[in-house]
């Protein structure tokens, strides 16, 4: 047995969030088990609210631990286990199995929260002898770029969701049933700082190429086509491989990725870094939740995102304050496609669904097919409108100028003084308002039917762009408490030139 103490003050979180204790393994081990205790323990709900220490674990092998991405990642597990094991054959959720390599490992601890005195910890590592010496390393986890069904159509997801992998409760099989009871035709799992999913979202591959039933026919704007035939019995949703950047000052979600990403980052140039990697891997960097419980973003940029969780789980959830970061955003010349994630933390599911769900929000991707690459395409397009579930509303807006057209994410090119024509189709919201937002107004229409469209014509006076909403009719104007906005479904900006 091999026993770790010591101390942490709040000085040494201010040199290193991510602290590397070693400790060393001899030849002939077979299993590595560890337990962690610390004084005055909080669970992670609490940072910011309480007075207490909330201290994260996960662990690299020889292989190596330096910053950018240490080859010797073996898993993490925040602070949603106080215990876990690994061997050559098997690993707690949130850890990888493989060779337990002879040398110096490293324990990451992650200092989320210190109390004002300080957190003593207590580390005890238990070695079981034995041989891996035919045991596989983690490698990276290719994933199936072959379509699961043809398109051009929306297809409907959840961009954010988490299993037993991480801090859900259970296991990918429960994550995905939920997901198949909500006719979702796609879904990325986004575990936190750990990439021990991805050889099991491998093996629960979709089987059959049904899709879920869609509100209606595929717009007109996007090309029209065949409306879907319905989910096959067997049918399961396209799985998309992410992985959630979780660090104490913002979350970022990267899709899709085939290996582990490195979080430990409390600095700008650090974050940059990681921007960089998702960039030279083909992956998406989409910031998660800016806003005040979300945990909000307190990095000094957002280092310019391809996407951004404008709306994570229900509306009322303080959403209001994303929209206006991202809007603020949109303002400043940047292009950044809103989208949602439910941000569900998967139990074990019995086939009941209540109010809080996958699918709430709902993320619409207008893509050519429904597969990985496809979906990504659509989304680095900004080819996305959100919902608040996998019913709709459903919104599609198209903008026209001197015969020209464009959809939401794309770019109009304007001739000097040449009209413009928006027209906006939604459907499953009588009762409602339309509005569609630019830098320096607001249009807006009554939905008076189950289907409807609606037509602006104006002259465009400084608009970079517009974008539509449908909201409940407030009860206070949005402009002076924009608490009051209740979102029912929101799009993407065509953006003016």
């Amino acid at each position: 047995m091999i026993l770790l103490q010591g101390h942490f003050s709040p000085e040494d979180r201010d040199r290193d969030e991510f602290p590397l204790i070693p400790f060393e393994v001899p030849p002939g081990t077979a299993r590595i088990s560890i337990a962690y205790e610390f004084s005055r323990p909080l669970s992670a709900d609490k940072a910011g609210w309480e007075e207490g220490n909330i201290l994260d674990i996960g662990l690299f092998d020889p292989r190596g631990a330096e910053f950018p991405g240490g080859r010797g990642f073996r898993g993490w597990s925040g602070s949603a286990r106080r215990e876990f094991t690994l061997s050559a054959t098997d690993a707690t959720p949130g850890y990888l199995p493989g060779p337990i390599l002879p040398g110096t490992w490293h324990i990451l601890l992650g200092l989320y929260q210190l109390a004002p005195e300080g957190c003593d910890y207590r580390i005890t590592i238990r070695l079981e002898p034995g041989t891996t010496d035919d045991a596989p390393f983690p490698l990276p986890c290719p994933y199936d770029p072959a379509p699961l069904a043809p398109g051009p159509r929306w297809f409907r997801g959840d961009l954010h969701a988490h299993s037993h992998h991480s801090d859900g409760s259970a296991p990918l099989e429960d994550l995905i049933a939920a997901a198949r009871a909500q006719g979702l035709d796609f879904l990325a799992v986004t575990e936190h700082n750990t990439v021990s999913h991805l050889p099991g979202l491998r093996g629960c591959s979709p089987v059959g190429a049904g899709l879920a039933p869609a509100l209606g026919p595929p717009p007109a704007a996007f090309g029209g086509g065949e409306g879907p035939k319905g989910r096959g019995e067997e049918g399961r949703p396209l799985l998309i491989p992410g992985v959630e950047i979780s660090t104490y000052h913002g979350h970022a979600n990267l899709w899709p990725v085939t290996d582990w990403a490195d979080f430990r980052c409390w600095r700008d140039d650090q974050m940059r870094r990681v921007r960089e990697w998702a960039r030279a891997h083909g992956a998406l960097f989409s910031v998660n939740h800016p806003k005040d419980d979300g945990p909000p973003w307190t990095f000094g940029d957002f280092f310019q995102p391809d996407c951004m969780e404008v709306w994570g789980a229900p509306w009322f959830l303080s959403n209001y304050q994303a929209l206006a970061v991202w809007d603020s955003l949109l303002r400043a010349g940047h292009r950044i496609t809103a989208v949602g994630g439910s941000d569900k933390h998967q139990g074990p599911f019995t086939g009941e669904l209540g109010w809080y769900e996958l699918g709430t929000p709902t993320t619409w991707v207008w893509a050519e097919e429904l597969s990985i690459p496809a979906i990504v395409a659509g989304l680095r397009a900004g080819h996305v409108f959100v919902s608040e579930g996998p019913t709709g509303p459903l919104v599609e807006m198209t903008a026209e100028s001197a015969g020209h057209r464009a959809v939401m994410g794309d770019e109009l090119a304007l001739p000097p003084g040449a009209p413009l024509r928006l027209t906006c189709r939604i459907q499953g919201a009588a009762g409602c308002l339309l509005r569609l937002v630019s830098a320096r107004r607001v249009l807006q229409a009554e939905i008076s039917a189950d289907d409807f469209t609606h037509t602006w014509e104006i002259l465009p006076e400084d608009d970079r762009y517009f974008r539509p909403e449908v909201i409940d009719p407030p009860e206070a104007p949005p402009e002076e408490e924009p608490a009051a906005l209740i979102m029912r479904a929101m799009g993407n900006p065509v953006y003016l030139k």
